[in-house]
């Protein structure tokens, strides 16, 4: 009988708790350590878990605990150290979204992975939402033709509270970026997924909305195109009232819209997904094949009006533990992780250069967009 793969999370807030309930959950895993930077809190979680060894220190945890693999939940700016220990280590990591806030750190980790053949993925569950699957598998099929467009829209919201909730948010120096690396950042993967691979960025931001209390950005656009000849554009915004973790607005009861995605081809047919509100399972509102107009009421019915989380982090950690495995590359890799950072970072250094960024930047370019957003952008 084969063994348990035994796996360790590293950062128990709440997405370390949900990543730890997905594992245990999988036939032939183990959840064997957990670690926080307050041992009282690991050992809370840890009590819920039967062999599981509380830890407060990564380096100890990978000494002792015999590990396979690692999923880190940790604050974006803690990523990069716990998945280098890790691949030092010879075990794979899964890594919340972004993989790091830095090209540097994240070619770092995704160049030592590779090196040492450890498998290292970044966390991007709505790659997962069935209406997310149906539209690569229409654009893979051809039967949009060429791709042609796509747009992302983003208009989510957050306020005061959700800023201040943790003393890292909404700041260059704690979080690393604003609504594109925190929010959007799923989409823009999931748009390099659909799209293939980007060639050049061109983007502006600002802060408009909450400059009293975060210095990142809370409004962004940027046009995006892709080797294929697939031009992309980007808006994203968190300066709608009534978003994910906001008080309820004393001036509004309209909420933000949330998510939406659209494929575009020279078939002259479309494809495209909803997710409003924000966290909800997105259900596919755009589909425009012929004989086909009664798909969209029937995967509504069957899909609107789910939660998100915590089913799709599982399947990605079903899929990530199972590569560890069969000693494959996951679904969702680090350079995935990588690609969508750098697209960010584009805007980040378009705005600052008023030009557009040639993607994959060179080593000068990614170090220019580090040194900027470590400054304060």
């Amino acid at each position: 009988m084969t063994a348990d793969l035994r796996v360790g999370v590293i950062g128990l807030g709440k997405f370390g708790t949900f990543h730890a309930e997905a594992a245990a959950a999988l036939p032939g895993v183990q959840v064997a350590a957990l670690c926080s930077r307050t041992l009282d809190r690991a050992q809370a979680l840890a009590d819920r878990f039967p062999g599981a060894v509380a830890y407060d220190n990564v380096a100890t945890m990978l000494a002792q605990a015999n590990l396979d693999a690692v999923l880190i939940a940790t604050p974006h700016k803690q990523h990069f150290e716990p998945a280098m220990q890790a691949i030092r280590a010879g075990v794979a990591a899964l890594v919340e979204k972004p993989l790091t806030t830095s090209l540097a750190e994240a070619n770092e980790l995704v160049v030592a992975a590779e090196e040492a053949g450890v498998a290292l993925g970044t966390v991007f569950q709505r790659r997962y939402f069935p209406a997310a699957i149906r539209m690569r598998e229409a654009i893979e099929r051809g039967r949009l033709g060429r791709v042609a467009a796509a747009e992302l829209v983003a208009l989510l919201g957050r306020d005061r509270a959700y800023y201040e909730q943790d003393d890292w948010r909404g700041s260059w120096a704690g979080e690393g970026g604003g609504v594109l690396l925190t929010m959007a950042v799923h989409y823009i993967d999931m748009l390099n997924w659909l799209l293939g691979t980007p060639t050049s960025v061109y983007g502006r931001w600002d802060t408009l909305k909450h400059g009293d209390y975060i210095d990142v950005e809370d409004v962004a656009g940027a046009v995006v195109t892709y080797s294929s000849g697939a031009i992309a554009t980007i808006q994203a915004m968190t300066t709608f009232e009534n978003g994910f973790a906001s008080q309820p607005s004393t001036t509004t009861q309209h909420r933000a819209p949330g998510f939406r995605l659209a494929v575009h081809g020279t078939a002259g047919h479309s494809v495209g997904l909803d997710e409003s509100p924000e966290l909800a399972q997105a259900v596919t509102d755009l589909w425009t094949f012929d004989g086909e107009e009664d798909r969209l009421a029937q995967w509504r019915e069957a899909e609107s009006g789910r939660p998100s989380v915590p089913e799709f982090h599982g399947r990605q950690i079903a899929e990530f533990l199972d590569a560890v495995r069969e000693g494959r590359q996951p679904a969702i890799t680090g350079r995935d992780g990588l690609n969508a950072i750098e697209v960010i970072k584009g805007v980040y250094l378009s705005q600052e250069r008023k030009q557009p960024i040639a993607l994959p930047m060179s080593d000068a370019d990614r170090r220019a967009a580090d040194e900027l957003t470590e400054r304060g952008a």
